[in-house]
């Protein structure tokens, strides 16, 4: 008798589940259009990119519920680095992306614009891009290879990055 009652209530949860999805109830997430500043670009060869400041919720959603998460260019000192992987690198234990020292060559510095530019010449290799995020510096992630933020400069060709500074969204 259990195993027959069971089963009803399996059939009666797989109907509500049917009956309460719509065919138009679809993934949205916030799309916020990026800055183009590809045409800011100078320098031939070495590194330029947007650095973004990501807020919010980010989480995917059903229907017409945006969870709402924002996208800005912001202005920030970007420093690059020789490559560094985690071995190179000490950090704030809690905030596991904060670092406040790192153990490869200091190549060069700058600033990005209100737009989120930046660009900087240098010779080809493997670096690793940081910013400055209050007292600490920003890696929002390596490349797979335990590189922070790993860019790859090639003779003769500019490398595009995005650096985006996430620590207050949620995904």
């Amino acid at each position: 008798m259990k195993i027959f009652f069971l089963k009803i209530l399996q059939v009666f949860l797989f109907t509500l589940i049917l009956v309460g999805c719509k065919e138009d109830d679809e993934v949205v997430t916030p799309i916020q259009p990026l800055p183009d500043n590809q045409h800011k670009v100078t320098i031939t060869q070495g590194v330029w990119g947007d650095v973004l400041f990501l807020e919010g919720d980010f989480m995917p959603s059903y229907g017409a519920h945006s969870n709402g998460g924002t996208i800005k260019p912001v202005e920030r000192e970007v420093f690059i680095y020789e490559a560094a992987k985690y071995v190179d690198v000490v950090g704030d234990t809690l905030r596991p992306y904060f670092l406040y020292k790192i153990d490869t060559k200091f190549i060069t510095k700058t600033v990005s614009d209100k737009d989120g530019f930046f660009q900087v010449s240098l010779d080809p290799g493997l670096y690793s891009c940081f910013v400055k995020e209050d007292s600490f510096y920003w890696a929002g992630g390596g490349d797979g290879n335990g590189v922070y933020m790993a860019v790859n400069v090639k003779s003769n060709l500019v490398t595009k990055t995005q650096i985006n500074i996430d620590y207050k969204a949620v995904y």
